[in-house]
Order: C-alpha cells, then sequence, then structure tokens
C-alpha cells in the first residue's frame, strides 16, 4: 500500500456514544491510569480501541493526526499497524516506521496491547503511538503493563459489583423468607442469617455475625453433624431441648457447599418450625372447615335446638359429643362448631375411628418415631393430635376405638400432651376436640366396651342431630336446597319439583337420613328428562312402600328392623339375632318393607 492519504470510515455520534457506554468501565479506568503517565510536554498519544476496531478514547496534548474517536481503523485500509495486528492476534504487537506496509506511517511507530475480561475474552486495547524519535524503546513493555492493570481493576470492579449483586439477591431472598436461612462457612462460623432465623432463634441478628454457631445458641446445634460428615439432608426432624425455652421443634434442610475443587466449604441450614409446617400441610390434604351453620338447612324445632346448642359450643373450647343416626350431618355441625370459633383460622382435621385399622388407631392418632414398627415410614410421621395443633380434631364413630386407645386419648384430653409411638419426649398439643357417634355409648359403657371416664370428658357438650324422619317439615327444603346444588354440579336447569315427587318422600322413614335424600335427589336429576322433577323419577322401592298401605303393626316391624339394623351396623347376622328370627326371615322382611 503507497497512498499518500487513507480514506478514513467513522460511526455515528450515536453509535459512538453507545459504545462508549458499552465500555463505561473499561475507558474510566483507563482514563484514570494514562491521566497520571501522560504529562503535560509527553509526545504520546494513547487510545482505546474496541475489539470491532473502533476508537472510543484518546488521550495525549500531541495527537495522532491519523485517529480520532468513531475511527474504525480496519487493515484494509491502514494496512498493517499494531493495532490491526493486536486485535488480529489478540497479543502485544509492536510496529515500527517502516514495518509500516502504508509509506504515511513511515515516520511513525505503534504498540498495541489486549484487554480482556475475566473470561479471557478481548474486549478492546490499549495504543500507544508517537514519532518515531520520540518512540522509547520501554514503549512495549509500558503499554502491555498499563492494559493489564485497565483489565485487572475492571474485572475487579465487576467481580465485587457481583458480589455485592449476589449479596443483595441473597438478603432479598433471605428477608422474604418466613423460614430461617443460616449460612455457614468451613469452620462454622454463622456468615449470614435472616430476619426469620433470627426470631425463631431468639437471637440478634447482627450479634451472630462471625460468631461460631454453637455461641449464639443455648443447646448443641444438630448442623454441627453435617461439618462432621460433610453431608447434607432435606426436610429432617428435629426436636430439641434448649433449656431457654423448652422444646424445639424443627424440619430442617442442610445444603453442603462445596468450592470450585469440591471442597466442603460450608452448609446453607433451613429451618421451619412445626407450626407452619402443620399449617401447610392440613391446609394442602384440605383440612380446613367448608360448612357453615348457614349449610344446614331446616326449621323443625329438633333441629333448631341441635343448631342452638352448636353455637353455644362454638364459643366453648370445651369437649363436643354429637350423636346422630348415620347420614345426619355430624360432621357438617362439627365443621360449623370449628368454623365460628376463636379456632377457625386453625386446622380442622377428621379422622374416622371405625375406618381405621384397630392395631393402626394409636400411629393415626399420636404418630410415630423412625423405625417404630415394620413398614412404618422411616423418618416417622406426626399423627392427627399434633396435625389439628391450634386448631380443632373430629373424632367420627369414637365409639369403636380400641379400649387401649380409649385410655391414651384419655390422658391427652386431661394433660394436653402426646407422645409419638417409639417416642420418649411428651409434645404439648393445643387441640379442641369435638367426638360423634351414631351408637348408644351408654350400652357400651355397660358391656365395658367403652370407658365411662373418657365418654364424661367427651361428653361436655352434647349435641342430638334428629333423623330426618322426625323432622319431616325439612324435606322439601333439602330437595329444593339439593335441586340447586345439583344443577350447578351437573349442568341440569330442573327449575320445580313436582308435588309427585315429594309427596312418597314424606312418607318414606330414610333410614340413611338426608345423605340418602341428596342420594335420592342426584340419582333424579340424573336421569329427568326435562325441567320438573315427577314421581317417575324416584327409585322403585320408594314410590312402592307409598302404594303400599302398611298397617300399623307393619309399621312398628318395620322401625324395629330399621333400629337393629343401625345398631348392628347392618350386620345381617347380628340383626337376625337380636330380632330372634332366621336370616332368610329377615331378608323377607327387607323386601317386603323395602328396607335398603
Amino acid at each position: 500500500m503507497n497512498s499518500t492519504k487513507i480514506s478514513k470510515k467513522f460511526i455515528s455520534k450515536e453509535e459512538l456514544q453507545r459504545r462508549k457506554a458499552q465500555n463505561f468501565l473499561y475507558l474510566l479506568i483507563a482514563k484514570g491510569l494514562f491521566e497520571d503517565f501522560l504529562g503535560p510536554n509527553s509526545p504520546f498519544t494513547v487510545s482505546y480501541i474496541d475489539k470491532d476496531n473502533v476508537v472510543l478514547l484518546l488521550m495525549g496534548n500531541k495527537m495522532d493526526p491519523f485517529i480520532s474517536e468513531g475511527l474504525v481503523v480496519s487493515k484494509e485500509l491502514f494496512g498493517k499497524t499494531a493495532i490491526s495486528l493486536c486485535i488480529e492476534q489478540n497479543r502485544t504487537v509492536e510496529v515500527k516506521g517502516s514495518a509500516h506496509t502504508d509509506k504515511i506511517f513511515k515516520d511513525w511507530s505503534c504498540t498495541a496491547s489486549p484487554v480482556r475480561n475475566e473470561k479471557g475474552e478481548l474486549v478492546g486495547i490499549m495504543s500507544l503511538s508517537s514519532l518515531s524519535k520520540y518512540y522509547p524503546r520501554y514503549a512495549k513493555g509500558i503499554i502491555s503493563a498499563l492494559a493489564h492493570a485497565v483489565e485487572n481493576e475492571a474485572n475487579l470492579k465487576n467481580a465485587l459489583n457481583r458480589v455485592e449483586l449476589s449479596k443483595k439477591y441473597i438478603e432479598v431472598i433471605g428477608e422474604g423468607n418466613k423460614d430461617g436461612i443460616l449460612l455457614l462457612d468451613k469452620d462454622a462460623r454463622v456468615v449470614y442469617i435472616n430476619s426469620s432465623g433470627a426470631d425463631i432463634l431468639h437471637i440478634n441478628k447482627k450479634n451472630a455475625i462471625g460468631k461460631d454457631v454453637s455461641e449464639i445458641v443455648d443447646f448443641t446445634p444438630v448442623i454441627l453433624s453435617v461439618f462432621k460428615t460433610h453431608k447434607g439432608y432435606v426436610d429432617k426432624e428435629f426436636i430439641i431441648d434448649s433449656p431457654s425455652r423448652g422444646i424445639l421443634h424443627f424440619i430442617k434442610t442442610a445444603a453442603v457447599i462445596r468450592d470450585k475443587d469440591g471442597n466442603f466449604a460450608g452448609v446453607v441450614d433451613t429451618f421451619r418450625e412445626i407450626s407452619r409446617v402443620r399449617k401447610f400441610v392440613t391446609s394442602y390434604i384440605g383440612a380446613e372447615a367448608r360448612f357453615t351453620f348457614q349449610d344446614i338447612i331446616g326449621k323443625s324445632k329438633k333441629l333448631k335446638e341441635a343448631i342452638r346448642i352448636a353455637k353455644i359450643a362454638a364459643k366453648s373450647n370445651s369437649s363436643v359429643l354429637i350423636s346422630g343416626e348415620t347420614g345426619t350431618g355430624k360432621e357438617m355441625f362439627a365443621q360449623a362448631i370449628h368454623f365460628e370459633s376463636n379456632r377457625s383460622k386453625g386446622p380442622f382435621v377428621a379422622l374416622n375411628c371405625g375406618a381405621v385399622p384397630r392395631d393402626l388407631a394409636e400411629s393415626e392418632l399420636f404418630g410415630y418415631e423412625p423405625g417404630s414398627f415394620t413398614d412404618a415410614d422411616k423418618r416417622g410421621r406426626p399423627g392427627k393430635f399434633e396435625l389439628a395443633d391450634h386448631g380443632t380434631i373430629f373424632l367420627d364413630e369414637i365409639g369403636e376405638l380400641p379400649l387401649a386407645i380409649q385410655t391414651k386419648l384419655l390422658r391427652v384430653l386431661e394433660d394436653r400432651v402426646i407422645t409419638r409411638i417409639g417416642g420418649t419426649r411428651s409434645l404439648k398439643v393445643d387441640v379442641r376436640v369435638i367426638a360423634a357417634t351414631n351408637k348408644e355409648l351408654n350400652k357400651f359403657m355397660e358391656h365395658g366396651e367403652f370407658r365411662k371416664d373418657l365418654y364424661y370428658r367427651l361428653n361436655v357438650i352434647q349435641i342430638n342431630i334428629p333423623p330426618l324422619r322426625e323432622r319431616r317439615e325439612d324435606i322439601p327444603l333439602l330437595v329444593d336446597h339439593f335441586v340447586k346444588k345439583f344443577n350447578t354440579i351437573l349442568h341440569k336447569d330442573v327449575k320445580r319439583v313436582d308435588e309427585s315427587f315429594i309427596a312418597p318422600l314424606m312418607d318414606y322413614d330414610f333410614p340413611g337420613n338426608v345423605r340418602e335424600l341428596e342420594n335420592i335427589v342426584e340419582r333424579a336429576m340424573n336421569i329427568a328428562e326435562g325441567n320438573v322433577l315427577k314421581k317417575e323419577y324416584l327409585p322403585e322401592t320408594i314410590v312402592a312402600s307409598k302404594a303400599e298401605d302398611i298397617s300399623p303393626m307393619d309399621t312398628m316391624k318395620k322401625r324395629l328392623i330399621e333400629k337393629i339394623l343401625l345398631e348392628t351396623n347392618h350386620n345381617i347376622s347380628l340383626a337376625a339375632n337380636k330380632l330372634n328370627i332366621s336370616r332368610p326371615t329377615l331378608y323377607k322382611l327387607l323386601k317386603k318393607y323395602n328396607i335398603s
């Protein structure tokens, strides 16, 4: 290239400003360093060029006449220069006088050195140029050292900025978390603890930083085991004795931190008080009251009296015993009591004692420790009483509880503490008990099948829910309620209930009570053609019972059979023995009287 004049290419002012902003930190550092290096009489020009050959910064009193800010220093236009070779080869390059391919630079010498980020990627170059007669022999070493100084300071500031940003992220995440978060270094010193963690442990957050974790609490920290094994754990339960605070009950997760070489570097300890865990679990499994007193449909005197007593019970923390036949709505009453009590924000946990195998009843109620029995969860499990802490536990079919469990239940009601199977620690529980039965517990007590002291402990407030046959005036109201309910669920549009549909129901005895009526209405709405419920949509057994003219004696027999069936939980053999008739005879009577 033998040109006497170079055709120059410039970027726009807007683009120049954008690139300067992009390289702001490098330009700022370079300017600070080179302003000290370039004295008032310095013959040198120092420039910063980005990785795309664009000049972003010029410094020096005797400016290089060939370059200016915004200039694109391309090899095609300038030929062989230190700048173009440095960018091309990513190393420090020096070009003097006649070594330039363009004769216009024959009196000039230049050196250029790369500036790299922390990943080793080229972000720009620093260049020093001057007339050859002023060009020092140490220029290459100087510009290389200054380029390294720029990149080191920039990389350090970037790293510090990232550290500060990381700390802010940790603080934002930590302070927004209701769980305790504790960061410990490899020597078990506290690097960080969030406000929730400090509150849970009752310690001063600022005073804890830098201290050994053993110094900040009055018990031996269980996290120390991780420092011995270098192995973490997930959602592990710990029950700790604190001299100043008593029993501390946590669910903890310990995550081990390792450095880039895989060496143990510390632990992140997260811990949650068991009360929050229970609240989450009970919410997740739907352990909450859905029904209120407004959901109990009826206007009969007996039902209104039951509701009156239930509302009194809602204002108390005393135990409640609800009695009533199957399907009368005992759990609905229990939920309504909880919903209007001062425990309404706590869990409502229900357990059907008749549905739990006898050998598992104790573990269901009180929980168990790891390895307590064969097939047990290796992590242990809380019982229903723990899950119901600060709320209500509803024990349906309480008469089915084994006597041994009745004894333990009585102790819990008196002492308000439970002990898990296989455990030694007593855990305090604040639970309101509502029990229910469809049996006559007085007879159970006479036969020694139910403890009298437990009965009296449970039967502080007694609520008797009448069967549907004793409040027949409520049947039309309930039918209307169920029609509205199933219109929504089944996407139906039933607008009217015909008298022919109601009349047979008014004469039916409903051994299954409200639950049976709901089933009848749901069935009718599924098969109904049109928007009116009529007699033809009722089950044959109900229509037949209405059509038959049953004598008063038959009516008495029918009611006796229904009563015995309820007492024996519909066990045909036991019912036949109590009635002193054979099983075939009982089956004939069931068919005759349309007893389901």
